[in-house]
């Protein structure tokens, strides 16, 4: 390893993080690996999140980098990118400003990339824990019950096929968190989050599925992720927010998903297997504003879908806002039968 390079960089995305930003870096400061740098990105916080972070700045004893970004980009997408761009470690592991990792994460996940030679060490497990910033008790948890899960390090199938499979089954946990790269692997790749609100890391999640050689499944859990009824996914929205909350993703996650398979021979070969993906995380996007769609008459439904699609810049947004509203309708009919 080189002395100049640490061995992992730290990405942690911030926005008005203030309650929890202490818990996360002091999880840091304890970790049994000590080779490593912090890059924290804020993104035009308006609390105190900032301040904090520059107050944690001596005790990293430089291994914190703090980067500002001019504007609010409105997700963790955009900040990850930027963190990614100054990064010098060999891995990166992106983490949440509201979680926090158990003491041997950083340290166990580098020996099972190098021991293995993985550009993907993933969790299958990790813990949960509530709203307070220090948290009384942690729970074991899993992205995917029904599952299988390995009791030691097993290298994922290279059969891209049957890893597609289980995309499309969700058995992958899409949080950036549950992922430790290699980060040659993500910039030879040209691998970054698309720059939405909300579905980035499924987007994400499927390139690495789809490109990475070793990808390794680990049974221990080191990540505690908090159940936060703050965050951007489980904020409490209008029917109608709601709509507009989930169309932007639905617009441009489909773009950039056809995008990508356009560039790889499997999909061209397998051109149903492309439309499924396509349709999975299209239906991904409906279903999680299914109860919205039914607060709104078909018409009152088309305009405000048709004002998302024309903001998009979509070339067709009447002929796709009325698509959406007569697959609601045709669902609805279906269920009432």
């Amino acid at each position: 390893m080189n002395e100049n390079f640490p061995k992992v960089s730290v990405i942690i995305p911030v926005y008005n993080a203030e309650k929890y930003l202490p818990v996360c870096l002091e999880s840091l400061l304890i970790q049994t690996l000590t080779d490593f740098e912090v890059i924290v990105v804020d993104d035009c916080s308006t609390d105190n999140s900032l301040v904090i972070a520059e107050s944690y700045l001596e005790r990293f004893g430089g291994r914190l980098k703090i980067i500002s970004l001019e504007e609010n980009t409105g997700s963790g997408a955009v900040p990850r990118n930027v963190g990614l761009e100054v990064a010098s470690g060999k891995y990166v592991y992106f983490v949440d400003a509201d979680d926090l990792l158990i003491d041997i994460a950083l340290d166990t996940l580098f020996n099972h990339a190098e021991e293995y030679q993985a550009q993907v060490v993933y969790m299958e497990k990790f813990f949960s824990c509530g709203e307070e910033p220090i948290p009384a008790e942690v729970n074991l948890s899993a992205w995917c019950h029904k599952k299988s899960f390995v009791e030691e390090p097993t290298f994922e199938t290279k059969n891209l096929s049957e890893r597609v499979e289980k995309f499309l089954g969700s058995i992958f946990c899409w949080s950036p968190w549950a992922k430790f790269l290699r980060r040659d692997f993500l910039i030879d790749n040209e691998i970054k989050f698309p720059p939405m609100t909300i579905a980035e890391d499924v987007v994400h999640t499927f390139k690495i599925i789809c490109l990475a050689r070793n990808f390794l499944r680990v049974p221990t859990p080191l990540y505690i992720h908090r159940e936060n009824d703050s965050s951007i996914m489980l904020r409490k929205r209008s029917p109608e927010q709601m709509i507009k909350f989930r169309t932007s993703p639905l617009i441009t996650g489909l773009d950039f998903l056809d995008e990508f398979m356009r560039g790889l021979d499997f999909f061209k070969q397998n051109p149903v297997v492309r439309l499924q993906v396509l349709n999975f995380f299209a239906i991904m996007q409906i279903e999680n504003m299914k109860d919205a769609l039914k607060s709104f008459e078909p018409q009152e439904l088309y305009e405000i879908i048709l004002q998302e699609f024309s903001k998009a810049g979509s070339t067709q947004p009447a002929l796709i806002a009325y698509l959406l509203v007569m697959n609601n309708l045709f669902r609805n009919e279906l269920q009432t039968k």
